[in-house]
């Protein structure tokens, strides 16, 4: 299945030739996917988000990997993108920053309910273990998702998930001036956002919709179904080799056989 990602690019050998205009540093599942879609259709191009990594170029998850590794490994304890708002916000001090957000405890349910439930299902372990064993492209992306979900909320997103949140958010307020930094709801639609980004706000063109619970879970076993696709193709091409071996095998014991039975029914 590996030629229906578009991309396999390894990042850590790019370099960045255009300026980054735009952070959007709010948490998975606060409207993330509809302001990408959003800023799409501003003239924004290839606006990056955390589905990219899995649907695009697989080998992103293992560039976060290694930057997860060197951020956690080396005891800093602050999904991709968003869990190094801190290092981007430092790298980037001209970006225009916006906060997506929504109510603590309503993000809290709907990441354990479309996200964790399904990254942390049985059936996506036992087929995460045979992507690892076959080197699958997306073999590293459920280990992203885990680790960030694991390292970012402490080790316990049940325990922790509300108090990082807002530490996160308190963390983004702090580091940028309030100038450059819009703290956006989607309910809040057009206005606000192309006023802070100074664009003409879409004519007759209702605001994106994207990624709600049922998109995602989804999204999810989209990729989990492709990756079973995937190792049936493997396992049908090894079934088939050995069937043929064994025919050819079988065919020189039956010439020898053969006549034998023939002369004994006769």
């Amino acid at each position: 299945m590996q030629a229906n990602f578009p991309t396999d690019i390894d990042r850590r050998t790019c370099r960045r030739t255009v300026p980054m205009k735009v952070l959007v540093l709010g948490l998975s599942r606060t409207g993330t996917d509809s302001i990408k879609k959003a800023l799409l259709k501003l003239g924004y191009s290839d606006v990056y988000h955390g589905y990219t990594a899995a649907t695009e170029n697989p080998r992103d998850c293992e560039m976060w990997l290694d930057a997860m590794a060197a951020k956690w490994d080396g005891a800093v304890t602050d999904i991709p993108a968003a869990v190094f708002a801190k290092e981007l916000i430092e790298a980037y001090p001209e970006a225009k920053v916006i906060l997506t957000n929504r109510n603590a405890e309503e993000w809290h349910r709907s990441v354990q309910t479309a996200l964790l439930k399904n990254v942390f299902h049985p059936w996506s372990s036992a087929v995460d273990t045979l992507a690892i064993l076959t080197r699958s492209p997306n073999r590293f992306t459920r280990k992203m998702f885990i680790r960030a979900f694991t390292d970012y909320f402490q080790g316990d997103f049940q325990l922790h998930g509300v108090s990082v949140y807002e530490s996160h958010y308190k963390m983004v307020r702090k580091m940028v001036p309030r100038e450059n930094l819009l703290e956006y709801q989607i309910e809040d639609g057009w206005e606000p956002l192309c006023k802070f980004l100074g664009k003409n706000i879409p004519s007759e063109v209702p605001f994106p919709n994207g990624n709600d619970t049922l998109e995602t879970t989804n999204r999810i076993w989209a990729l989990v179904n492709s990756e079973c696709q995937r190792l049936l193709g493997i396992l049908l091409r090894v079934l088939a080799t050995l069937v043929l071996l064994y025919t050819l095998r079988a065919g020189s014991i039956i010439d020898i056989v053969l006549p034998m039975i023939t002369a004994v029914e006769k």
